[in-house]
């Protein structure tokens, strides 16, 4: 059999045209990133944990049904009004708001804030019952259920970082909480001031799909000062905002 001799022109032509293949894929590469590409570069562009502007890291996560909170989490608490308590880091910043909200004369009454997985629970079952005694079926009243209240360890009141908010007279003309809250001047002062304090309003009503919770005008979320504004400016809801800026 006739040997095949191969050129030494040939294989330096092959070798080029598999080098500029290769470059012209890496080019295409970095024109169309990844999902995973984008999420690096916005976290490279996240601000420093040690620029003193960015307060409060440690309140700036996601809690919700695909990111729940460790089995084994525990919260130190301090109160904020009456026997309502968040997280003891966050808490002084709730007392201000709510003092300064009176010194402009508007009360914010907090109904709800720092809840036990047992009590999360114990809400959910609660409302289950109450939507199947209204005549839903038991998977539709669960699903109903858990539009408004979140599967244990998957709530924010659960990490002691939320807060309902409400007026003074509500459960005088109210037997529920309603979205019509955002009619009131409690809800108003909230929308122009909650930020300053590191609270965000945190199911907004056009983002119901997203959040996958119905409209709350009443549930604030501490996130610290410097991101609540950052969302503020942004009008989105924290799961666009993260997947951004983390």
């Amino acid at each position: 059999m006739k040997a095949v001799s191969v050129r030494p022109a040939a294989v330096i032509a092959v070798t080029l045209v598999i080098y500029l293949l290769y470059i012209g894929f890496q080019q295409l590469v970095m024109h169309f990133p990844s999902s995973s590409d984008k999420l690096r570069a916005a976290q490279e562009n996240i601000p420093s944990a040690t620029e003193r502007r960015v307060d409060n890291l440690w309140a700036y996560y996601l809690i919700n049904a695909e990111n729940p909170l460790p089995r084994d989490f525990t919260v130190g608490l301090d109160y904020v009004q009456g026997s309502f308590m968040l997280d003891e880091r966050c808490a002084g910043y709730a007392r201000q708001m709510i003092e300064d909200a009176a010194a402009d004369g508007v009360q914010l009454t907090v109904v709800s804030a720092y809840r036990s997985v047992q009590k999360q629970q114990e809400n959910l079952e609660s409302y289950t019952k109450r939507l199947i005694r209204e005549g839903h079926s038991s998977t539709e009243a669960r699903r109903l259920a858990e539009k408004e209240i979140m599967l244990p360890y998957t709530s924010e009141h659960n990490a002691g970082l939320a807060l309902d908010i409400l007026t003074p007279d509500w459960w005088e003309t109210h037997d529920d909480v309603t979205d019509d809250f955002e009619n009131t001047e409690q809800f108003r002062w909230l929308s122009e001031n909650a930020h300053r304090y590191g609270f965000i309003m945190r199911y907004p009503k056009e983002y119901e799909n997203v959040t996958k919770i119905i409209y709350e005008p009443w549930h604030y979320r501490f996130v610290g000062v410097y991101y609540a504004e950052k969302i503020k400016e942004s009008r989105l809801p924290l799961e666009y905002f993260y997947k951004t800026n983390f």
